[in-house]
């Protein structure tokens, strides 16, 4: 070791230079610096980190959402979807049928541009027919609405089993229209023969 090098190492010395140094060759520095050398190494091993634990709340927070998920997934597959138009599990619509059916003298001569601005429109099927009320089940939405049932109400003068021109027996098809919420007839509603089924998709685009 050269004089450089121990000035250098003396700068980086802690020590003061007045503290009495023991020389390396001594019985007691052999004897430490020969347990140092004997001592085993031992390697150190970081310690394994531990999964975090999830808090309570978010636990409750994942199974709200899953409630969540799941409920609005039932809502899905109650609602159904008929010839391309939605149809929803609602109440019934409820629309009304005159006392007395127009005669056919004194009705228009059907023309597709006037069912067009009919504001209610679609086919269903009858499912109850009594005196005062005819119950279908919708199978396709031409126009304003979206509920899965509908049921016309007669007054207490008319009979519900024919109306119209035509009678509503349970099991057929029906195409209907109305408008404000009363049933339209004169040729606008009737049995869902090809040629209104025609006229109603070339009113409605559907």
């Amino acid at each position: 070791m050269n004089d450089e090098l121990r000035k250098k190492l003396g700068r980086l010395d802690p020590m003061p230079p007045d503290v009495p140094v023991e020389s390396v060759t001594t019985p007691s520095s052999r004897a430490r610096l020969e347990q140092i050398m004997n001592t085993t190494l031992q390697e150190y091993s970081a310690p394994t980190r531990q999964p975090r634990q999830r808090r309570p709340w978010i636990l409750a927070a994942a199974a709200a959402a899953a409630v969540t998920v799941g409920v609005i997934s039932v809502s899905l597959v109650e609602s159904k979807n008929e010839g391309g138009k939605h149809v929803a599990a609602t109440a019934p619509l409820d629309l009304s049928v005159p006392g007395a059916g127009p005669s056919m003298g004194s009705c228009i001569r059907f023309d597709v541009a006037i069912l067009a601005d009919m504001t209610t429109a679609f086919a269903g099927t009858a499912t109850a027919v009594d005196d005062q009320t005819v119950t279908l089940t919708v199978d396709h939405w031409y126009k304003g609405g979206e509920a899965a049932t509908v049921a016309l109400h007669g007054s207490s003068s008319g009979g519900m089993t024919q109306i119209g021109a035509f009678p509503f027996e349970v099991g057929h098809q029906y195409l209907v229209s109305a408008t404000d919420g009363n049933v339209n007839f004169c040729g606008y509603s009737g049995d869902a023969s090809d040629e209104l089924t025609a006229a109603y998709q070339q009113a409605f685009g559907a």
